[in-house]
């Protein structure tokens, strides 16, 4: 069996779960008569379910598109194991399918003719309230996790966005509103079931398997497909206030001089993202206790930033808040679907010491005013707090980050220019890393901008785990 990587393996998470690839890509004509034993729904374009196919075929990207040989829906660890097996059989190349939101559409494969192995119905979620912890297969959207955890009166630190699978968002870090008072959801997995590229389901934790336990919080792809995770969950606190502040957008040199400052000092119950359009800019925010404790958290950055032409604080459940973050509602939280759009994204870091300088600002702003990038947005996460901690012992590498600057451009006219602007604004005025979730295929010397974790003494150094568990003879780097 041959198992692949488009990028490399420590160019950490690639695509939703991870992907298998081997020998060489087959486009099927026929159907895989060693998928017949899968208890799941194996869905072919055969003419007769080609409505269907397509349908599910849609990834959330539509600026790049993918179509596999099939889909295959597994509904336990059996049907995983049996996917992989007849992939090694078939000769074929497979990937794994969370929420299919790569950035690059790589849970479409990420060229025609893969096996799709989409874990949806691997969904259950299992709350422990005593020990605080929950066991979540990896099919579950992030949305339906905030739910079913909040009814329990818990959190596990994640992203927004409700349609994301939680398989590609904890393998690759899992940065959100919470983090930095309870780190990436990564750091918060205490357990993982995974079939191997040879078919086998093994355990792992931080004494079984404990150098993927290292890898896969952070690292994920291309070991294995994670089926089941058990993570630690965090009481919910009573109340939660979602904040807002907007600002003209001349403003904008001060508000992120005051980013620079204050921003990651800030405390820990404090989330947020600075959005910038070339006519808006604005503060989204959340801080997870009562509105009175929210205002006296925010002053040390208030201070230093330039007034707000308007100020929100709402103190309300934890799941109005989240639906709020989200810019959605309870039933999209509840109930998450999917909603395409084309675009093309670029990730920059400033770390630690460092800072956005205003020729920095100023040609971001040029950017963002370029006639063929009209509506592109600048988000700038910040960091700080438990997600700046290098204790977890995860191979999440950006710990010393004040914030990532992700940029969206929203047409076709623009996918050009952003990257042009991405290797000047990389080269001139941030860190020459990016993230690894936010995957770019034209991303310019990209191995040097996804540097290697620290490994942990007692781990095995990462090309070791290249060829233990992926052995070098087989894989492409």
């Amino acid at each position: 069996m041959k198992l692949i990587k488009q990028f490399d393996i420590i160019s950490l998470l690639l695509w939703s779960i991870l992907s298998f690839n081997f020998i060489e890509n087959v486009n099927s004509i026929h159907n895989f008569q060693c998928l017949r034993s899968i208890r799941g729904p194996v869905i072919y374009d055969d003419g007769d379910n080609t409505i269907l196919f397509q349908s599910l075929i849609i990834g959330e990207n539509t600026r790049v598109h993918y179509t596999p040989s099939v889909l295959i829906y597994a509904i336990d660890n059996e049907d995983v194991k049996k996917a992989v097996n007849c992939a090694v059989e078939s000769n074929t190349d497979i990937i794994a399918r969370s929420g299919g939101h790569s950035y690059e559409n790589y849970g479409l494969g990420g060229r025609d003719g893969v096996m799709v192995l989409d874990v949806t119905f691997i969904d259950e979620i299992i709350i422990d309230s005593k020990r605080r912890t929950a066991k979540i297969g990896a099919g579950n959207r992030l949305g339906v996790i905030y739910y079913k955890l909040s009814q329990a009166g818990f959190i596990l630190p994640g992203g927004t966005c409700s349609s994301v699978g939680i398989g590609g968002h904890a393998l690759g870090g899992g940065h959100g509103y919470f983090g930095r008072k309870h780190g990436l959801a990564c750091d918060n997995v205490i357990s993982m079931e995974m079939v191997l590229a040879n078919g086998t389901l093994i355990h792992i934790d931080r004494t079984l398997n404990s150098d993927l336990y290292f890898a896969l919080r952070g690292a994920g792809a291309s070991y294995g497909i994670v089926t089941h995770f058990v993570v630690r969950i965090h009481p919910i606190p009573p109340q939660v206030t979602f904040m807002k502040f907007v600002f003209d957008v001349t403003q904008v040199q001060q508000l992120i001089s005051a980013l620079d400052e204050v921003g990651p000092s800030l405390d820990d119950g404090i989330g947020f993202k600075l959005r910038l359009y070339n006519y808006s800019l604005f503060i989204i925010a959340s801080y997870l206790g009562p509105r009175t404790e929210a205002q006296n958290a925010m002053e040390k950055f208030l201070s230093k930033a330039p007034k707000p032409k308007s100020s929100e604080y709402t103190q309300q459940s934890f799941l109005e808040t989240f639906a709020a973050l989200a810019n959605t509602n309870k039933y999209e939280v509840m109930k998450p679907s999917h909603h395409p759009i084309f675009y093309k994204t670029k990730s920059f870091y400033i770390n630690v010491g460092e800072r956005l300088t205003k020729d920095g600002v100023d040609f971001l702003m040029k950017f963002l005013n370029e006639p063929r990038c009209d509506g592109a947005l600048a988000t700038f996460d910040l960091y700080g707090g438990a997600i700046n901690n290098r204790d977890h012992g995860t191979a999440f590498i950006h710990r010393d980050s004040n914030y990532c600057i992700h940029i969206e451009a929203y047409n076709a006219e623009c996918v050009d220019e952003i990257n042009r602007f991405g290797k000047e604004f990389q080269s001139n005025f941030t860190s020459k890393y990016s993230n690894q979730v936010i995957i770019d295929r034209e991303l310019d010397n990209w191995r040097e901008r996804r540097p290697v974790p620290q490994i942990p003494l007692d781990a095995n150094p990462v090309w070791t785990l290249v060829s233990k568990w992926a052995p070098a003879s087989n894989l492409n780097v």
